[in-house]
Formats: C-alpha cells, structure tokens, sequence
C-alpha cells in the first residue's frame, strides 16, 4: 500500500481528498474511511492467513519430496544391481562361447 504512496505527489493526495470532499461530503469521508480500514484489515487478515498455510504446509512438501525421492534411489539402486547382474551375466555367457569357438577352430586347425 505504502509502495503506491511513493508514486503520488502531495499535491495529488490533496486534490483527491477535495475530489472525496465534493464527492461524498464532510459527513460520509469518516464512514467511507472506517469501511476502507475494515477491508484493508480484512484484506491483511486474509493474506496473513494465506502465508500461514503456505508456511505451515511447506514442511510437509517437504517431506513428500524426501519420501519421493528416498523411493526414486531405491528403485535406481535395485534396477542398478539387476542391470549389473544380467550383464555378468551376458559377460561370462559370451566368454564361455568364444572360449568355445576358439577350442573348435583350434581342434579342427588341430593346434592342440
């Protein structure tokens, strides 16, 4: 509110209390001030609670990222240890089959 008060000049607040004055008359500027505080409180009230919820519901985010990603690393860790296996796997399948092929060629080249 007060970041806007920065921009208008004094003598631009004044002519726009002459502006209320004319309007609305000496009687009615108290009443209108009044109604204008009462929504500037309520306005506040409903921000404040507005941030009190984004502030008391962060830690629980939070927690829902930690629990995420706590599974994201298991989960990563499993399909790291099957890849692994079945690659030993496939490693010594491969190498008993050339093992093979090199014993066959050697056996029909007769290097024994």
């Amino acid at each position: 509110m007060f970041g806007i008060l920065l921009f208008i000049s004094g003598q631009e607040i004044i002519f726009a209390l002459l502006i209320a004055l004319l309007l609305f008359g000496s009687k009615e500027i108290p009443r209108l001030a009044r109604t204008f505080g009462k929504g500037m409180k309520e306005f506040r009230k409903a921000t404040d609670d507005i941030k009190k919820e984004f502030e008391n519901s962060t830690p629980e985010v939070m927690e829902d990222f930690k629990e995420i990603k706590k599974n994201l690393t298991k989960n990563a860790d499993v399909i790291k240890k099957n890849i692994t296996k079945d690659t030993d796997v496939i490693k010594k399948n491969l190498t008993k089959d050339a093992d093979d092929i090199v014993k066959g060629v050697k056996k029909n080249l007769d290097f024994d």
